[in-house]
């Protein structure tokens, strides 16, 4: 592999994200955090952009967009885009601290609307856990998203696969080749990340995976280079990321094949 970029970089430019793309976010270790910055740098860059989820996200992130509204409520989405360059179209709360998701034929609405040039789709959930395999049901990757992002917090590694660090950690361990309750490698993160059925699944033809690696701090630099140089190994994987999303720039460094 080699370092594409290894300085501070916007996710956009690390994803190469431009009008026209479908991004949607899978796995854990910050995912809705991920989508609202990419949305905040492209509508920086003057391109009009939805935010959604085909799954749910926690009421109070409905908070990271300027603006919000429910698909009863689309009739105003330019005005929103107008004024604020992206908007978060969702369901209503749920009462128990989530907002529900929109149906696909109606995110497929959003892509086909000729005043929305981007669409970021939280595809996945992981209860706030950093690490993430799927079950059978998820996650809802729709045939139009372009850039498929995995996502993992860094801070998993060297923590045990289990279910305090871990959503569905039985289904990480098989994908893995691991013991439940071991510890989390580097290994053990690249090869769920990459995997068919892990944060590779519902790749759509086409589409580019871009792993990204989040929570980076220092003494992460080693576990994401190993993370990298492994991910790297499957010829599914485009490009892979490493970075801290509540940090500017987000992106430290890039890899590719």
């Amino acid at each position: 592999m080699r370092v594409l970029r290894d300085s501070g970089i916007s996710l956009a430019e690390a994803l190469g994200a431009e009008r026209g793309a479908v991004v949607s976010f899978v796995g854990g270790g910050g995912k809705t955090t991920s989508m609202f910055r990419l949305a905040s740098e492209l509508a920086a860059a003057g391109l009009r952009v939805v935010t959604t989820t085909s799954t749910h996200i926690n009421d109070y992130e409905t908070r990271l967009s300027p603006a919000y509204i429910h698909p009863g409520e689309l009739a105003c989405l330019g005005e929103c885009l107008d004024r604020h360059g992206q908007c978060l179209v969702a369901g209503l709360a749920d009462g128990k601290g989530r907002v529900f998701n929109i149906a696909p034929e109606v995110i497929l609405d959003l892509w086909k609307r000729p005043d929305v040039d981007c669409l970021l789709i939280e595809a996945d959930g992981s209860k706030s856990r950093p690490f993430k395999a799927p079950a059978a049901h998820e996650p809802v990757v729709l045939d139009i998203t372009t850039i498929l992002v995995p996502v993992v917090g860094l801070d998993c590694v060297g923590m045990l696969l289990d279910d305090a660090t871990v959503h569905r950690p039985e289904i990480a361990a098989s994908l893995a080749h691991a013991a439940l309750g071991s510890r989390i490698t580097p290994e053990t993160v690249a090869r769920v990340l990459a995997h068919p059925v892990g944060g590779a699944k519902g790749l759509p033809p086409g589409a580019r995976l871009a792993p990204l690696l989040n929570r980076l701090d220092a003494a992460g630099m080693r576990a994401a280079e190993e993370i990298a140089e492994e991910l790297l190994k499957h010829t599914v994987v485009d490009s892979v990321l490493a970075g801290s999303m509540d940090r500017h720039p987000p992106v430290h460094r890039v890899w590719v094949p």
